[in-house]
């Protein structure tokens, strides 16, 4: 009787602490790759118009990188606060980069072409830059401070021309 109610004990225990890890590695533990205060992963990627860029010759300037697709409502509704904004951080060494998340070039030029835009558009066909920087929801957008570490990480959107700007001033060399 009393091995019996003794192993109910431990078999129980062994559940909670199955669910117990579970619920941490699911909802608690940060699983991201990039974080806030860390170097960001490099990569290179061909731009829509041609040549390549490599994320990490860019280290002495801030850098705004922006996960976007043409099928996405805020990413195009953002789309043009971005444009004015990288417009306005040029010339105080601050890059925006638009990595779009799968998509053809025919469809991304079309779309630079409709929203007028002029900052780097990447083209990431492979969704391999996607997966590196493990993005969810789109717009994702990354703040990296000039020396090439992650100031902020903006998921979902669209974001206010306000909070681009903010955050912009904040990794500006």
């Amino acid at each position: 009787m009393r091995s019996r109610k003794f192993i109910r004990i431990a078999v129980l225990l062994v559940i909670l602490l199955a669910v117990g890890w579970t619920f941490y590695r699911a909802f608690i533990q940060d699983k991201s790759v990039v974080q806030a205060g860390k170097p960001v992963p490099d990569f290179i990627a061909p731009k829509a118009m041609g040549e390549k860029v490599q994320l990490s010759t860019l280290k002495g300037k801030g850098v705004v990188l922006n996960f976007w697709g043409t099928w996405c409502p805020p990413c195009r509704e953002e789309m043009p606060d971005l444009e004015k904004a990288s417009k306005e951080f040029s010339d105080k060494g601050v890059v925006v980069l638009a990595v779009n998340d799968g998509e053809g070039e025919i469809a991304v030029r079309s779309f630079a072409r409709q929203y007028n835009l002029t900052f780097p558009i990447l083209l990431d066909s492979t969704e391999e830059i996607t997966r590196k920087y493990q993005i969810g929801p789109l717009p994702t957008t990354f703040f990296i401070k000039p020396d090439g570490t992650l100031y902020k990480k903006v998921e979902g959107g669209p974001m206010s021309i306000d909070t681009i700007r903010d955050n912009m001033q904040k990794i500006a060399p």
